[in-house]
């Protein structure tokens, strides 16, 4: 089981509104009940298990329409909000695609393909996942088989030629195995479409464990603050007559040549007073 968290405002103290869960430890069971929160699963069934479901909080459902998208698998789900826009009343429609690729039949080839983890869509996208695929984009000091690069170079390719922007911190490992005898991964993977970016505030992996070998991962998004724009110095009404012949004697000496913090600061202190 792995846990995505969405906040639409940039608060520490602030509920998350969307649980993302992939890999779901139920078989012929109802999901469990989140106080708060309305769960959106596909239906069980003999021939498949449902991989992915979706939380939302009843105070995000509150503000608008939710509606979940379903599709001809088990592997992904999507969500998607009408009427009212958490990022400031710039879009009619916000979705949150939730997919959990795995191998299928034919090794080289994941269940989940590049152009349905990333649709071309015209409004504000979160695409998150267990992807399986390993790219040097995650995690760059990993050493990288052609199996490994032949297996997620599409999703990137596809990822970048539509705009997306990766919110995953580089080298920041979400899965630790068992056995610990495999090394650490990124193959949790998050992804922010163009329009959906610029409100993009932090990405966190400080929330307790869930138990699973993936970690718990925090996605907060915010509409940006509209704040003035900083004083700039109204350089006409200076005295420059007065002020030249300080300006001439003006000398900076040069910084020590071997310098150690201190020597570095009280040199900084001096040629600052």
């Amino acid at each position: 089981m792995f846990l995505s968290l969405f906040n639409s405002f940039a608060s520490a103290l602030h509920p998350p509104d969307i649980i993302c869960l992939q890999d779901l430890p139920f078989w012929r069971s109802p999901l469990p009940c989140l106080n708060g929160f309305k769960s959106f699963c596909l239906s069980h069934s003999l021939s498949s298990k449902p991989k992915v479901a979706l939380y939302v909080s009843g105070g995000f459902m509150s503000d608008g329409t939710v509606l979940p998208r379903f599709f001809d698998m088990p592997d992904v789900v999507a969500l998607d909000l009408f009427g009212v826009d958490p990022f400031g009343r710039a879009f009619s429609q916000f979705r949150t695609l939730n997919s959990y690729n795995l191998w299928s039949q034919r090794s080289s080839v994941r269940t989940i393909f590049p152009d349905l983890a990333f649709p071309d869509d015209g409004f504000p996208l979160l695409v998150v996942g267990d992807f399986n695929i390993h790219h040097p984009l995650a995690h760059p000091l990993r050493s990288y088989s052609c199996r490994d690069l032949a297996a997620s170079f599409p999703y990137f390719f596809r990822a970048a030629e539509l705009g997306f922007e990766l919110l995953n911190l580089p080298r920041v490992f979400t899965r630790f195995t068992w056995d610990g005898v495999s090394r650490p991964s990124v193959i949790d993977l998050y992804f922010a479409s163009p329009l959906l970016f610029p409100f993009f505030h932090s990405w966190d992996t400080s929330l307790p464990s869930t138990g699973s070998d993936h970690i718990p991962i925090s996605l907060t998004f915010a509409h940006p603050i509209s704040a003035p724009l900083p004083p700039v110095p109204n350089w006409s009404l200076t005295d420059w007559t007065s002020l030249s012949p300080a300006l001439s004697d003006l000398f900076i000496s040069p910084s020590p040549s071997l310098p150690t913090r201190a020597s570095l600061e009280a040199w900084f202190d001096t040629q600052l007073a």
